[in-house]
């Protein structure tokens, strides 16, 4: 089982009472790295490049750091049905001829340290979960929407943990649907369903929900499908 899928369960389980008040937007449970808990709480939503959280607690605001935080489970707050899981990550990409994982340290590179921002869960799967990275998140009504100025802002999370990125490009017909049957190919069943070009385009508005160049047509699909050491 998947570490951060337990994250899904508790989000469409808890019932708790929300201690936030009723002009609040979001509410949030903010699990730490220590095991404690700021439970119903305000919760301001941070930018995909904000190293911290605001939450208040008892009327009082508190900035809490992404690397004290191991999840939020976050809703709106007149909503509490529609919860959204989010975690600070470190993340890289997985070079498909050597296999490789390479981790991203982006402007932390001379200090040699690895890059870290903030994902939202998009789907959760028994062998692979799927995040988002953001640049805002803003609430529409009932729904937490997310927005990124990335052409592919997605990552796979396999059972070792780390969060892969998606390569994608409208300039290279293939490109995605080859990365992916590298990237499973140890799901013989998946593989052989990725080499119909039908079933997963990489251009055009077959290739993605609603027609949305952000919202791929199969990579929630492939969660549920996949099945890790599966043989033909």
């Amino acid at each position: 089982m998947l570490r951060y899928l337990r994250y899904i369960i508790v989000s469409l389980t808890f019932v708790g009472s929300l201690s936030a008040s009723a002009g609040s937007k979001l509410t949030a449970n903010v699990k730490m790295l220590n095991g404690h808990e700021y439970a119903g709480v305000e919760f301001s939503a941070p930018k995909n490049w904000d190293k911290e959280v605001t939450v208040k607690v008892d009327g009082q605001k508190r900035k809490i750091k992404g690397d004290s935080i191991d999840y939020i489970v976050f809703w709106p707050t007149k909503f509490p049905d529609n919860k959204q899981v989010m975690c600070w990550h470190t993340y890289g990409s997985i070079d498909t001829n050597t296999g490789e994982y390479n981790q991203d340290c982006g402007h932390n590179s001379k200090k040699g340290m690895p890059s870290k921002q903030w994902f939202v869960l998009q789907e959760a799967g028994d062998y692979v979960n799927l995040w988002s990275c953001f640049a805002e998140i803003k609430l529409s009504k009932d729904r937490v929407m997310v927005s990124t100025s990335l052409s592919c802002p997605f990552f796979y999370q396999k059972q070792d943990g780390l969060f892969v990125h998606i390569p994608f490009s409208i300039f290279k017909k293939g490109k995605t649907r080859e990365w992916l049957s590298t990237f499973f190919s140890d799901d013989e069943v998946l593989v052989e369903l990725l080499s119909d070009k039908s079933q997963l385009y990489d251009k055009g508005a077959s290739a993605f929900r609603k027609g949305s160049l952000y919202i791929p047509y199969k990579y929630e699909d492939i969660v549920k499908l996949y099945v890790a050491g599966r043989k033909e």
